[in-house]
């Protein structure tokens, strides 16, 4: 499932090209599964967006956020959100390419080019609104860039097996499994460990495996986990490595469940605290 770091790296593509999004005038829409939407009905979204231009592309955790404008008399603005959950796949190609078996949205641009949605899965969303608050409002600070002293602050509000509350959305956005496997190896925690039982410094040395991770992730285009990103470079240390040698302390790594997720860590290098 692509995390922040993948989600960045497809921003990131798409912004600086070649070829690159921005200024790029959407001609036509050829939706090519309904499913696809959360807030319009087709007919709507396809007009809605015919017309548009590309300006700036954010993105806020797992979310692509994609400015347009429309120029002329009829002036405005408006925002495409999308997250690609499972098996989301957004790139530019030449528009006379023949859509792929499992293109679920196709934007016809100017200069011969397409923006594609592929998702084999169809767990992808698009949403078109004019406020991205809209459908982000419920999402905490983002994991790449939240400070220190907010991110002491929004833990010291939770009880919590640490692992699950990574992976709120509402607490931190854009961390899933495999970068919260990593984070917490990184930091010496265990994953079943309760929030309120770190101290300070555990605290700042989660805070900072975090930033390290991510940082490490974004600048190696993510992580080639199940073919889905395959450019991606970053090298695990325990994700999905059950079985073998941990790369600090040479112990097997191990599985286990934590609220329902499969989660791997080193038990020698990640000793579980009960909360006294």
């Amino acid at each position: 499932m692509p995390e922040l770091p993948e989600v960045e790296s497809v921003l990131r593509a798409l912004r600086d090209g070649p070829p690159r999004l921005p200024g790029r005038v959407i001609s036509r829409v050829c939706l090519l599964w309904d499913g696809l939407l959360c807030d319009r009905a087709p007919g709507e979204f396809c007009d809605e967006l015919e017309g548009m231009t590309f300006s700036t592309i954010l993105r806020h955790g797992k979310y692509l956020i994609f400015r347009l404008y429309r120029t002329g008399l009829d002036r405005r603005e408006s925002f495409l959100i999308v997250h690609l959950r499972m098996t989301g796949r957004l790139y530019l190609v030449p528009s006379a390419q023949a859509i792929e078996r499992h293109t679920r949205l196709a934007l016809l641009l100017d200069e011969n080019l397409a923006l594609r949605f592929d998702d084999p899965r169809k767990f992808g969303r698009v949403w078109l609104v004019n406020d991205p608050d809209e459908v982000l409002s419920g999402l905490g600070p983002d994991a790449l860039t939240v400070s220190l002293e907010v991110f002491t602050s929004r833990i010291s509000n939770y009880q919590r097996q640490i692992k699950p509350l990574l992976l709120d959305q509402s607490f931190l956005a854009g961390i899933g499994n495999i970068y919260a496997d990593e984070s917490l190896f990184r930091a010496g925690i265990h994953p079943l460990t309760s929030s309120r039982s770190l101290t300070d410094r555990d605290v700042e040395r989660l805070h900072r495996s975090v930033s390290e991770v991510l940082t490490e992730a974004v600048e190696n285009n993510g992580a080639n986990i199940d073919g889905v990103f395959e450019e991606g470079g970053f090298i695990v240390s325990v994700y999905g490595r059950t079985g073998k040698p941990c790369p600090r302390c040479g112990s097997a790594i191990i599985k286990i469940r934590v609220g329902q997720r499969g989660t791997h860590l080193c038990p020698a290098c990640q000793p579980f605290r009960k909360l006294i």
